[in-house]
């Protein structure tokens, strides 16, 4: 059993190991962490610590390590390779991962670096595939059995063709073309008469990601089925790739904290200690649209001055009405744009999604206008401010309710990712609506206000 490593403490004492010369030891240190760990150390370390430590391992324990990292962290340690070194560790690593890391290099290196390798034409296979389809994560599939052959002869394939337990997730069967006509399940093949073939004991339906599906996609099939591999089949439905659940693993957390980045206008590859002027260029763009939409807010605002200027006490109530009409819309563009990338709902439901989340809000709004009406009698000791923002808070959650719905569904329909702007539009709209409601209220009730 291993006791699992507190990461931060163990990147520290192998960091003083190396301010202190000794090398050695903080290779050793190095070696005798679990790879995930290690590739982590690896990671935070200074690119001339990094070095220190990558010319002391050998080529099976660099692709251990990069196993264990993403494709840009791992682009960032190998520049510490030479071109022959780099070879020798890709050539340990599993296909799929060497592709990974080929494709964060500048061409010429990356064609100097398959040149170089002893089995490149498994990589390069993979390579002519989009990084973010189904083909550009899948590993290279597995030896099938055929129809023909008996239960007896498909354990002697087995026994032959496969090294490592693991590997063997389900036992795809192929036509004499290539093409996938059959599965089956490991239970079946064990409990089966040896004198039975195949083609008897294998499901004909099977699940497929055709080759360009969208990683996403993937993921989704293989939640919703509950399964450990899916095969990948290209036009023909020849089997080209296998994508095992570790492999989605990885995609589930870049596309998870894809759209939570999106959802606040981050980049994606946005790191806590990015660059200045990365993280500035990154950010800076959508800050400055949000100071957009502020200004049309405010436009509203100056446009009700003379009310204002009459009822000075409405400035204390605006920002609840504006803040919780903007909370409203994003817990709804939130459970909308999730489940629009889940494939759980599209076009089609806009108008029951509508319909449900109007009704929440119209709930959510009567609760919180009678609480908020309430205590603004209470507190100003005036019982039509009371009235004035109860009613805009109704209303502005009935706003919320519909830009939530509404905004990530016509981005979707017009192509254009709702997690990367829905939130501008709903918080604008929340904001300008929640002001013109509430103010315009005061504007009609004015003489009971003051």
């Amino acid at each position: 059993m291993v006791d699992p490593v507190n990461v931060n403490d163990a990147l520290a004492h192998i960091r003083q190991l190396l301010e202190t010369g000794d090398i050695e030891r903080a290779v050793r240190d190095l070696r005798s962490l679990h790879p995930a760990d290690s590739a982590e150390v690896l990671t935070w370390l200074e690119p001339t610590q990094q070095a220190l430590l990558v010319e002391q391992l050998n080529a099976p324990e660099l692709a251990e390590v990069f196993a264990q990292m993403d494709e840009t962290d791992m682009a960032e340690v190998a520049q510490h390779l030479d071109v022959e070194e780099l070879a020798d560790v890709l050539d340990e690593m599993e296909p799929d991962t060497a592709a990974d890391l080929i494709s964060e290099l500048e061409p010429d290196d990356a064609a100097e670096v398959l040149e170089q390798m002893d089995e490149s034409e498994p990589v390069t296979r993979l390579l002519a595939f989009d990084p973010d389809t189904a083909g550009g994560i899948m590993n290279l599939p597995p030896p099938s059995l055929r129809r023909q052959m008996t239960v007896a002869q498909a354990f002697a394939f087995l026994k032959e063709n496969y090294r490592d337990a693991s590997e063997i997730f389900y036992l795809y069967v192929l036509d004499r073309f290539g093409h996938l006509i059959g599965v089956v399940n490991l239970r079946a093949l064990i409990l089966a008469e040896p004198t039975q073939t195949v083609e008897e004991i294998m499901q004909r339906d099977v699940l497929t990601a055709n080759v360009d599906m969208d990683q996403e996609a993937v993921a989704q099939l293989l939640a919703r089925y509950d399964l450990m591999a899916v095969p990948v089949v290209d036009g023909e439905n020849k089997l080209v790739g296998i994508i095992s659940v570790d492999d989605i693993v990885d995609v589930l957390e870049e596309e998870a904290t894809e759209d939570l980045y999106r959802l606040a206008q981050v980049s994606e590859h946005a790191e806590i200690f990015s660059p200045i002027p990365k993280s500035v260029r990154s950010r800076l763009p959508w800050l400055l649209i949000n100071m957009g939409t502020a200004f049309m807010a405010s436009s509203v605002v100056a446009f009700f001055e003379s009310t204002i200027a009459q009822a000075a006490l409405l400035a204390t109530f605006m920002p609840i009405v504006a803040g919780q009409g903007g909370n409203a819309g994003t817990q709804t563009m939130t459970i909308i744009v999730r489940s629009l990338a889940l494939g759980e709902i599209d076009r089609s439901d806009a108008l029951p999604a509508l319909g449900h989340e109007l009704l929440i809000g119209l709930i959510h709004g009567l609760t919180l206008g009678v609480l908020v009406g309430s205590m603004a009698w209470l507190w100003k000791g005036n019982a039509m401010l009371g009235v004035v923002v109860g009613l805009a808070m109704v209303g502005n959650l009935l706003v919320a309710a519909v830009v939530g719905v509404a905004v990530p569904m016509t981005l979707k329909w017009l192509r254009v990712d709702p997690a990367l702007a829905s939130s501008v539009f709903v918080t604008a709209a929340t904001d300008s609506l929640g002001f013109f409601l509430f103010l315009g209220l005061a504007t009609y009730f004015l003489f009971w206000l003051i």
